[in-house]
């Protein structure tokens, strides 16, 4: 606590600082001075520790959706990985919420004011453009990049680069945008996961996402001083995505099986935890192989807290689903594999002990439509302290019954309820045009810092 209120300080301190030397006509520099400070200061006192799914969180990373969402037509939807078109104004005004809650809660951190920052070192900078170029086939554009203002250039990265007539190759005029921009970077969760006190960066599945992991990487690796996991640097064919990858225990992950993470991604981290680990378990859940509604593990299971989930029951709770559930255990690099029939009765032999909460209540219909709206995509904030959608009102309803204090996030915001007060509760988000971008709250979210949690 001690550590977010010294951060916040010089947060507050740069702002006042910029206020007052805009109100006398004054150079930013100091203020610019004051924002380097800030981050430096993070830097040194800023670690990775994330050792649950349930533990109070304390950091986290988030990306206010921005331009780059309003550059899908229907033709290039497809390619973009949406199944709609947002409407910006009104994801941004739902996300507000969303970052609002989060903000009263912890300290939380903007993709673009990391990128800005990190950009400002020249050496980092040209080692990030060469690295994106190179792999997107545009070097060509190195020497106009290189020249832009970090700030400038952390907007081009994430919001595209515009096409420019006669001097760019014609072939990107019809496209608008030299370099794409990052659709989907407001999903935070998929491009890196806080896993323990490491950084995995995923080897994503489409090559529309590459760049978002660079991006990570190099946030990570200069603002967090961060130890990485890189399956790319070791197998080009494994593929792993952040929502299937869920940190049950500090022995135990979950991880998905399905159209993002394959089978060589699986047996990418296995082999790094049997090189470098005495014992952990990895619980491995097959998905169906559905674009939208089953992308990840996550869209269909969650941690409420130590005792409950939400879940998917068709897929988490039954076991004549047809999709495998296997225990992969290591032990001083011995490997062995175990199946189960269901997800959950896995779980129950891992020693958890949770009682399962139907996304969409008890009607097969209802569980249909809400898993495909996020339904059981809640992010935890502490143990039985959770923000979701508030447009799956069956889900909302099952959780009020097993005695969670629903709150609406506007109040949360505009201070008319204070959640620190509050034991047990879930937080809803309004939003119709968010969930059209097929992920929920822990999609969101990509935590950094995260309490222990007392499992005894």
């Amino acid at each position: 606590m001690t550590k977010i209120l010294i951060q916040r300080t010089f947060i507050s301190l740069f702002h006042f600082i910029r206020k007052k030397l805009n109100f006398a006509g004054f150079s930013l520099s100091v203020g610019k001075f004051i924002l380097n400070l800030h981050f430096l200061t993070l830097k040194f006192m800023s670690k990775i520790e994330v050792y649950s799914e349930i533990g109070q969180l304390e950091g986290v990373i988030l990306h206010t959706p921005g331009k780059e969402i309003e550059q899908m037509t229907p033709a290039t939807i497809g390619h973009a990985l949406y199944s709609d078109i947002l409407n910006l104004n009104i994801a941004q005004k739902e996300y507000s919420y969303f970052k609002g809650v989060l903000d009263s809660w912890c300290k939380t951190y903007e993709v673009t004011d990391l990128l800005a920052q990190v950009l400002q070192n020249e050496s980092v900078k040209q080692d990030l453009l060469s690295r994106i170029l190179e792999r997107e086939n545009k070097n060509f554009l190195y020497l106009e990049l290189v020249e832009q203002p970090s700030d400038l250039l952390a907007v081009y990265l994430i919001e595209g680069y515009p096409y420019k007539e006669g001097k760019h190759p014609v072939e990107y005029k019809e496209k608008r945008f030299v370099l794409e921009p990052l659709y989907n970077l407001f999903f935070t969760r998929d491009a890196s996961s806080s896993i323990y006190n490491q950084v995995l960066i995923h080897s994503m599945k489409t090559s529309v996402r590459d760049r978002e992991s660079f991006i990570m990487e190099c946030i990570f690796r200069n603002i967090f001083s961060a130890e990485i996991i890189n399956p790319k640097l070791i197998s080009s064919d494994a593929t792993t995505e952040g929502g299937d990858y869920l940190i049950a225990k500090e022995d135990v992950l979950f991880i998905g099986n399905g159209l993002r993470t394959n089978n060589k991604g699986i047996e990418f981290m296995t082999n790094w935890y049997a090189a470098r680990k005495e014992k952990q378990k990895i619980l491995v859940q097959q998905l169906p192989q559905v674009r939208d509604s089953f992308i990840h593990l996550d869209m269909v299971f969650n941690f409420l807290n130590k005792d409950k989930c939400i879940v998917y029951e068709p897929l988490i709770c039954k076991n004549n689903t047809g999709y495998n559930t296997t225990l992969i255990d290591i032990d001083h690099g011995k490997i062995t594999y175990k199946e189960f029939p269901s997800f959950l009765s896995a779980t129950k032999a891992l020693g958890f002990d949770l009682q399962p909460i139907a996304c969409g209540g008890e009607d097969l219909w209802n569980q249909e439509r809400e898993q495909w709206h996020s339904g059981a995509n809640f992010f935890c904030m502490g143990e039985g302290k959770v923000i979701g959608y508030a447009r799956n009102t069956h889900t909302i309803d099952n959780l009020a019954k097993h005695g969670f204090e629903i709150i609406n996030a506007e109040d949360v915001v505009n201070k008319k309820t204070d959640l620190r007060t509050k034991d047990k509760f879930a937080v809803t988000v309004q939003a119709s045009e968010l969930p059209r971008g097929c992920g929920g709250a822990r999609c969101m979210t990509m935590p950094v810092l995260r309490k222990a949690v007392n499992w005894k």
